[in-house]
């Protein structure tokens, strides 16, 4: 252990600031150490980092709606989307590109305060640009016209079910989501982003193969709220239960935080980010 000290700019004097504690590794570098239970995004971070994550949020959010949302025949095409951008900028931010994931690393305690709020307000707006691309590149009739587009699409509740057991729906399958997250993630020194996005990426997939004749398998604000703003110039139906894709991720996140952390026993940190 290595004491740093500092001089006092007042006085000539040497006056003792702060103690840090490095460690080197093999290569000979020093870096800091930091603690198991650090926040994955946190206020000691510089700003540029935190910029650069929110850059990634926007970016990945963007092309996961996008898939997610133009007319495709091949059902897994948003669940391997999400593991290669997992797998690209886990590192980076975390890898979230959903709100409802954020709000469950928050109430984990891994999220600074900023990230918390920051995070979703990307989120959405790439959720936005995604959709409109989408929009973009397709002829308004068969934007409107595509059946397929409008099942796979925009998210909406299918004509037999009823909005209660479709947010329990949402909810359900986000927390499965969000849990397996939690527990691929959540420990820094041990985590592997190319196996976790797999693990988060099949988990994705199969709830949306679950209950795609339900709720459309969302899981995720951003990707729902999106679709729904650009195809509302056509119909204002997809209003009528949105509600569903944001109460359901919601809860089934919060609930996914509680289960983490009975399982890791760590309820001496605040349910909030510092």
């Amino acid at each position: 252990m290595d004491t740093i000290t500092f001089p006092d700019a007042g006085s000539g004097n040497i006056k003792e600031i702060k103690k840090i504690c490095f460690e080197k590794n093999r290569c000979g570098r020093v870096r800091r150490t930091s603690k198991e239970h650090e926040p994955v995004i946190s206020d000691h971070f510089v700003e540029w980092n935190l910029y650069q994550a929110l850059f990634v949020e926007f970016l990945g959010t963007t092309i996961y709606v996008f898939i997610a949302t133009i007319p495709h025949y091949d059902t897994s095409a948003p669940g391997m989307a999400l593991i290669a951008l997992i797998a690209c900028f886990g590192k980076i931010s975390g890898g979230h590109f959903n709100p409802a994931v954020t709000i469950g690393v928050s109430l984990c305690g891994r999220l600074s305060l900023k990230a918390t709020i920051l995070y979703p307000v990307v989120q959405m707006v790439g959720g936005l640009l995604g959709a409109a691309l989408t929009r973009a590149i397709q002829p308004p009739l068969s934007y409107i016209d595509n059946v397929y587009y409008f099942e796979n699409g925009v998210t909406v509740i299918g004509d037999d079910v009823k909005p209660g057991w479709a947010v329990f729906c949402e909810g359900l399958i986000t927390f499965f989501l969000v849990l397996t997250y939690l527990m691929c993630t959540m420990d820094k020194k041990k985590t592997n982003w190319m196996l976790s996005s797999l693990a988060i990426g099949f988990i994705s997939q199969a709830n949306i193969l679950a209950a795609s004749y339900i709720t459309g398998g969302s899981m995720n604000p951003s990707r729902s709220f999106g679709p729904a703003v650009c195809i509302s110039v056509f119909t204002k139906n997809v209003w009528k239960h949105h509600y569903v894709y944001w109460v359901g991720p919601i809860v089934g996140s919060a609930l996914a935080a509680f289960v983490w952390r009975c399982f890791h026993w760590q309820w001496s940190c605040l349910l909030l980010p510092k």
